[in-house]
């Protein structure tokens, strides 16, 4: 655990290998499953408006979900890296379907956290949990190490104050072309691939992005996102949804 907290707080970004068991995943899979064929206000679609691109909120309405940011594995993770006792902030499951799963720009997180939900400081920590196995093909994830030590770069390009565009494929918050063109050179950047059961930590502030999933299998990611309980939302600008913003604060304790 503390191996992977360095690395989150040095480059941004840490892999915590094979974290959950193929039960305990195949478990995950099931679970989500109930919720595919639900049109809930919480589940998002490509463009096309029938490809599933994301699944929001779970843990509000399913209590596997419920238990599951509990988790000490996840819970301690947040805790020690934090510093802090924290409460979920976010769940999502990001889908990307086979050959029709679409790219996510170059962004970081936490500008949708501080100007949708007057989160001020970058006390946040990303825990995601491989849901499949992600390799090249599926539209892995793709980081610039040690982006995050640079702060918020983002720029709003889409000017509007829904919240449907901060889960679409042309996000409202991206990172300039000139700043990927200058922290891309000489390589700098990572591609993370890994199997199911894999966790993935990283910073709010890190850059990164994904592509599209050529592959024929779906590449789905259970991301956890914890706020400390010192750094809780103050007037946001505009109120969205629950399933995206959390207006429960009460700290967490593991099971």
């Amino acid at each position: 655990m503390y191996d992977v907290i360095h690395s989150t707080r040095e480059i941004g970004y840490g892999v915590f290998k094979a974290c959950f068991s193929d039960s305990e995943v195949n478990t995950i899979k099931s679970r989500i499953d109930c919720y595919i064929n639900n049109q809930d206000y919480g589940v998002v679609y490509e463009e096309d408006g029938s490809t599933i691109r994301g699944i929001h909120g779970l843990h509000l309405k399913d209590d596997f979900f419920s238990g599951l940011i509990k988790d000490p594995r996840l819970l301690n993770l947040a805790e020690e890296h934090l510093g802090s006792k924290c409460y979920l902030h976010q769940l999502k499951i990001n889908f990307k379907r086979p050959f029709k799963g679409a790219p996510w720009p170059w962004h970081q997180d936490f500008p949708y956290w501080k100007e949708g939900d007057g989160i001020l400081k970058p006390d946040l920590i990303n825990i995601a949990i491989f849901i499949d196995d992600a390799s090249m093909l599926h539209g892995s994830l793709c980081m610039i190490p040690k982006s995050h030590l640079l702060g918020n770069i983002s720029k709003k390009v889409i000017d509007e104050t829904s919240w449907k565009a901060d889960v679409s494929s042309n996000l409202t918050y991206q990172i300039e072309k000139q700043h990927i063109e200058r922290l891309t050179a000489n390589d700098n950047f990572e591609f993370i691939t890994g199997k199911a059961g894999d966790v993935l930590v990283f910073d709010p502030l890190v850059i990164h992005a994904s592509g599209n999933n050529i592959s024929t299998y779906d590449r789905r990611l259970l991301i956890l996102t914890y706020n400390s309980v010192d750094n809780l939302p103050v007037n946001p600008k505009h109120q969205r949804p629950d399933f995206l913003s959390a207006n429960d604060y009460t700290p967490l304790s593991a099971i």
